[in-house]
């Protein structure tokens, strides 16, 4: 009876922001000596684990961790419990105002004796918190990869439909050079580089070798790099092979930057017939 009521008090009064209790009163008559909190990520004694209660409820002022289940054995007790929590803050690297709420489920594993913790194994669905967090115009890597994959790739197959559908309102094709060429930008809006840069880009210069290399991606943005010859159809004349750079990035699905980066030199050289 006792470790159930020190299980309890747990996740009702520590772990669960309340008025009337602090994860210190609850938590140091029922910690052992040698009390351990561990996870994948290390491991915290008593003093430490209170610390993090603290900075939690100051962090999510509605934390509340509600016991689903308790399965015993002997000493151990394995709870399943659902944590729910509105974060006003830095929440683990993720800047949060207040106006977004998590909802996962947590495992825990305790060892018992007497009333007291002497150990706890943990996971929580962190991960999935964090998505919930995200903003609703965030992108995931994959999701911004994805993206900007299926752009190029319709850009490569002269697929003007899918372009457009990929393509933020308020896009901006960004490249720099000699400014006598006359794609030379940046170019901003989806209908202003549908009408102008594709236009005087595409009657002027020829993709002759493209090999991409390497590509990465994090949030909202992606990089390509790779090797690419190009022909100029003013004067016929092929660059030397160069290496290019490509930034990306995505907003509510769709492109919003093309951050173009080349040898502009030999781009121009070639133009001008030098």
């Amino acid at each position: 009876m006792k470790n159930k009521k020190a299980i309890e008090a747990f996740y009702t009064k520590a772990l669960t922001v309340n008025t009337e209790t602090t994860p210190i009163e609850v938590l140091t008559p029922v910690m052992a000596e040698n009390y351990q909190s561990s996870s994948s990520t290390g491991s915290k004694s008593a003093k430490e684990l209170m610390g993090q209660l603290q900075f939690f409820w100051k962090l999510i002022p509605d934390l509340k961790w509600e016991i689903q289940q308790i399965a015993n054995d002997g000493d151990i007790y394995v709870v399943r419990s659902i944590a729910t929590g509105t974060p006003n803050g830095d929440f683990m690297g993720l800047p949060t105002d207040g106006s977004k709420s998590f909802k996962i489920m947590t495992m825990d594993m305790h060892t018992m004796k007497d009333g007291k913790f002497i150990s706890t194994n943990h996971i929580e669905d962190w991960a999935t918190a964090m998505k919930q967090l995200q903003p609703k115009d965030a992108s995931t890597s994959e999701e911004t990869m994805e993206i900007a994959m299926n752009f190029m790739g319709a850009m490569g197959k002269g697929d003007m439909e899918t372009m457009k559908k990929l393509m933020h309102d308020d896009m901006v094709w960004h490249n720099e050079g000699d400014k006598s060429l006359p794609w030379i930008g940046p170019w901003k809006g989806k209908n202003v580089i549908l009408e102008k840069f594709l236009a005087a880009f595409g009657s002027n210069f020829k993709t002759i070798k493209w090999e991409p290399i390497d590509a990465l991606s994090k949030g909202d943005t992606a990089a390509f790099f790779g090797n690419m010859i190009g022909e100029l159809t003013k004067t016929g004349k092929q660059t030397p092979e160069f290496t290019y750079a490509l930034r990306v990035k995505v907003k509510d699905g769709k492109v919003i930057l093309w951050n173009w980066f080349e040898d502009s030199y030999a781009v121009s050289k070639a133009y001008h017939n030098n």
